[in-house]
């Protein structure tokens, strides 16, 4: 086993226990993702607090990259988080006392003024709490909605309103280049957050319900297409994954696809087994992401986890088309297609490898 793999199917397993954290106490992260959807700077304030605390020098690189005018990325941040495995330490973090640290930083009292601070906390917040949320709660737009209430406070800095712009583009985009966000993701919120402000919901109900009867339909249009030139197909269903899968390690085959979908959640991670299974040898062809979406949709429907056919397809085909962006390849930033990617590309060897084994039993 690489020290790759190996360190891969660690943090895997870690993500699992988190999952497993949050299904458990249900009541309290409910109670959590609350208070963060609805803008409580309480738990922003304590997790600064924390960060400062026992990180000192992510804290300090923080403080100088806010203060910084000319750098209009967040880009040294979320190198050095990364580079710290920081999702791994926040369990050391919040087990241990947090220190006081208001009186010793300057930078802990202009957080303080950025986005204030509330006399209680409703739930205690505690590792699991706090990375359950970042991993499987809407942590994204919870971040994006919080600067916007940051610039809409008149007192703000002209400074620290800019940064504020410039950190919210920042989320958006490690979303996106992470895989855990699409764009279109992006859309739906924002068109949903503008029908809201607007005072205008039922009109963004109405479209987004027909543009999803307009994609089903479409959906099904293209499927039957393909079932007809293939004799032996159901014409009204889709097949569930199984039926693709050789007879002997089918099950083994769909038990592990299962825990991968279960601990890699966002679409873009989901629809890579599509490109590993088409180069093994199939009982019936994969012949695109529709059929894939929906062996998925329809072998899995317990699993939660999983995206929706539409998100499947549509995963499937920015994976596969030529689309580019500025993602990490080779260690470094630069412009490549999303398979392209160093995070996608480590995914389809670890596939690769694990589904071989089980197709080579057969």
């Amino acid at each position: 086993m690489t020290k790759d793999k190996e360190n891969r199917e660690k943090f895997m397993a870690f993500k699992a226990d988190i999952l497993k954290w949050k299904n458990e106490h249900r009541e309290e992260y409910n109670e959590f993702a609350r208070i963060m959807t609805n803008c409580d700077e309480t738990f922003y304030y304590q997790i600064f607090k924390a960060v400062s605390g026992q990180m000192r020098h992510i804290a300090r690189e923080w403080e100088l990259t806010w203060g910084d005018d000319g750098d209009e990325s967040f880009d040294s941040i979320f190198i050095l988080v990364s580079k710290e495995n920081l999702p791994q330490k926040i369990d050391e973090m919040f087990s241990v006392p947090v220190p006081d640290t208001e009186r010793k930083h300057r930078w802990m009292n202009i957080v303080k003024h950025i986005i204030g601070m509330k006399p209680k906390m409703k739930v205690r917040l505690s590792a699991p709490l706090l990375l359950s949320w970042l991993f499987y709660g809407k942590s994204f737009e919870s971040m994006v909605a919080m600067l916007e209430k940051q610039m809409s406070n008149p007192h703000i800095e002209r400074i620290d309103r800019m940064k504020c712009s410039l950190a919210y583009k920042s989320i958006i985009a490690v979303s996106v280049k992470g895989g855990y966000r699409t764009k279109e993701d992006w859309e739906s919120y924002f068109a949903m957050e503008k029908a809201d402000k607007d005072n205008e919901t039922w009109e963004w109900a109405l479209q987004d319900v027909m543009q999803d009867m307009t994609t089903e339909i479409e959906e099904a249009s293209e499927t039957e297409d393909v079932q007809h030139t293939m004799p032996g197909r159901k014409k009204s269903k889709g097949n569930p994954l199984i039926d693709y899968l050789p007879t002997d390690s089918g099950e083994a085959i769909v038990s592990y696809i299962r825990s991968f979908v279960i601990s890699h959640q966002s679409a873009m991670q989901q629809a890579l087994p599509y490109f590993v299974l088409r180069e093994m040898p199939l009982r019936l062809p994969l012949l695109n992401g529709v059929e894939y979406a929906i062996a998925m949709t329809k072998q899995f429907p317990e699993v939660c986890e999983l995206r929706s056919d539409h998100s499947l397809r549509q995963a499937v085909g920015k994976l596969a088309g030529t689309d580019t962006q500025m993602l990490m390849k080779d260690g470094k930033i630069q412009v490549c297609r999303y398979i392209e990617s160093d995070e996608y590309r480590e995914l389809l060897r670890q596939l690769r490898d694990d589904l071989r084994e089980w197709f080579h039993k057969t």
